[in-house]
């Protein structure tokens, strides 16, 4: 699995005490902010305690946090064109969508760790 080492560093210094990294991929998460999108690359990734995605973009980090027991469902798209797909978990009836995911066996193996983690099955 690919990791970038600045990002890797940055969840580990949000980590509590306890907590620990269990798998991470790159990926992109679109935060909407008023009428525009905004992009961010960068590493979601699960851990013994929450889920954690960081990006820096433009030189600005922005980490989201989002507990296990504020998910409700989640779901794997694939994109058949390319073997690509996205990541949507329902966060207080929010749709967290995390796109543009690594190779399809990257993203089996996360999300066998989302799921034992979260005590949730991911579906298809």
């Amino acid at each position: 699995m690919q990791t970038n080492e600045k990002e890797l560093r940055a969840i580990s210094l949000t980590l509590e005490a306890g907590e620990h990294i269990r798998s991470c991929i790159g990926c992109t998460y679109d935060l909407q902010q008023s009428s525009q999108k905004i992009s961010h690359h960068g590493m979601l990734a699960v851990t013994s305690q929450r889920i954690i995605f960081y990006s820096c973009t433009m030189g600005t980090p922005w980490v989201k946090f989002i507990n296990y027991h504020h998910i409700s469902l989640a779901k794997l798209d694939k994109d058949l064109s390319d073997s690509r797909g996205n990541i949507t978990l329902i966060n207080q009836g929010v749709n967290e969508v995390f796109t543009h995911l690594p190779s399809e066996e990257c993203i089996e193996g996360f999300v066998a760790v989302l799921e034992q983690e979260a005590g949730i099955s991911c579906e298809n």
